[in-house]
């Protein structure tokens, strides 16, 4: 069971045709993907929002003041995740943001459409939720790898394929081996 939260606070969003429906095909298509400890019943709220609201709440909770594609917001650390499954009942996994401006420039910009970029980093928030992460090569790897594989299963296109840099690529802060 999957519930599925948006509020759209940017109208510019609604222009978007069938998101809605898209969206939560998506998220349907990430909970069946997910290993089976992580299969269970979730709710998530994802935000619609501009620039000028991401950008808050970038600068409110990261410390970052400039505007992102996506922020998630997790409700739990991802060893909770689990046991909180197991004892039944819906998880609230936590809430996710994007910025309709930053978002409709970068599509522009990789040469995506729009929708399916949308999708993309809906799906790429909703892992954050889980746990999956992109601050070790390998760690991004799999999360790429489940994104992709999503995405396919949606009938959709590789995210990563012709120009949208990979969170290997993107991420400065992220060490690129573990060391042992």
């Amino acid at each position: 069971m999957l519930q599925l939260e948006i509020v759209f606070e940017d109208k510019k969003w609604r222009s978007i045709p069938r998101l809605q429906s898209r969206l939560e095909k998506a998220a349907a298509a990430t909970q069946a993907a997910l290993p089976k400890n992580l299969s269970f019943p979730v709710s998530v709220t994802l935000l619609l929002a501009d620039n000028k609201a991401v950008q808050k709440l970038n600068r409110d909770f990261r410390g970052l003041n400039k505007p992102t594609n996506v922020l998630s917001f997790p409700q739990y650390k991802p060893r909770q995740l689990a046991k909180i499954g197991k004892e039944g009942g819906l998880v609230e996994l936590g809430d996710i943001a994007l910025a309709y401006q930053y978002v409709v420039v970068e599509a522009k910009k990789y040469h995506k459409i729009l929708i399916n970029h949308v999708t993309h980093l809906f799906i790429h928030g909703f892992l954050h939720l889980l746990g999956y992460d992109h601050l070790l090569d390998k760690d991004a790897n799999r999360m790429e790898k489940l994104e992709q594989q999503i995405m396919a299963a949606l009938k959709l296109p590789d995210p990563y394929q012709d120009g949208m840099p990979t969170k290997r690529a993107n991420n400065t802060r992220r060490n690129k081996t573990k060391k042992t």
